[in-house]
């Protein structure tokens, strides 16, 4: 990680814990049809367009295997599709936990091995509020005997209170898209000043 002097052990331990959130995160917002794939789908397609990035400016990142991970990325694209044309709600098939574990997997590997260890939080950003809503209902039920939320995670709050199930999972889509996109603004904005263009 650039900027970050951590030791062999340091570097295990920090990949292990991005490896464990990001798959259980995957996994918590794995709850209604296409919506932990249409959002992951996202992430990778950004993933993809850094990893050329990188490639091509090979001064800037010395990332060797830049290309390589975006198209590994590219290939989860189309995983991730061809899948959600048959998980698309009424879905057909199912994920499960097999499936959203190792998309998360897939998801936090990519960022950790492109160093956008932080960028991650940004890009996957619907995986992380999903499991923050977990984080908080279980802190404040704990803590205070209230819930925040109806029921988390919390895209089946917004179901309980009347939204169609299509419409929570286009509506998390989108905010997963802008996320994303969010996440590509911020690394290009990054290249910018490295490269001192601006």
């Amino acid at each position: 990680m650039p900027g970050w002097n951590l030791t062999a052990v340091g570097w295990f331990l920090l990949a292990a814990f991005i490896i464990i959130a990001t798959s259980n995160a995957v996994n918590l917002t794995d709850g209604l049809d296409g919506l932990a794939a249409g959002s992951a789908t996202f992430c990778f397609g950004v993933l993809a367009i850094i990893g050329y990035w990188q490639f091509r400016h090979f001064e800037i990142y010395r990332l060797h295997a830049a290309l390589d991970l975006g198209l590994v990325a590219v290939a989860l694209v189309g995983a991730s599709l061809g899948f959600l044309w048959w998980n698309a709600a009424p879905a057909r098939i199912f994920m499960g936990d097999t499936g959203s574990l190792a998309v998360g997997t897939g998801l936090g590997a990519l960022c950790l091995l492109m160093n956008l260890d932080l960028l991650l939080v940004i890009i996957g950003g619907i995986f992380v509020a999903e499991t923050a809503s977990v984080i908080l209902q279980v802190l404040s039920f704990r803590l205070f005997g209230r819930r925040i939320f109806r029921m988390t995670p919390f895209h089946i709050h917004f179901e309980l209170r009347g939204w169609p199930e299509t419409t929570v999972i286009i509506r998390f889509w989108i905010m997963a898209g802008l996320l994303a996109m969010l996440g590509l603004g911020i690394f290009y904005g990054d290249f910018l000043k490295i490269a001192k263009v601006v």
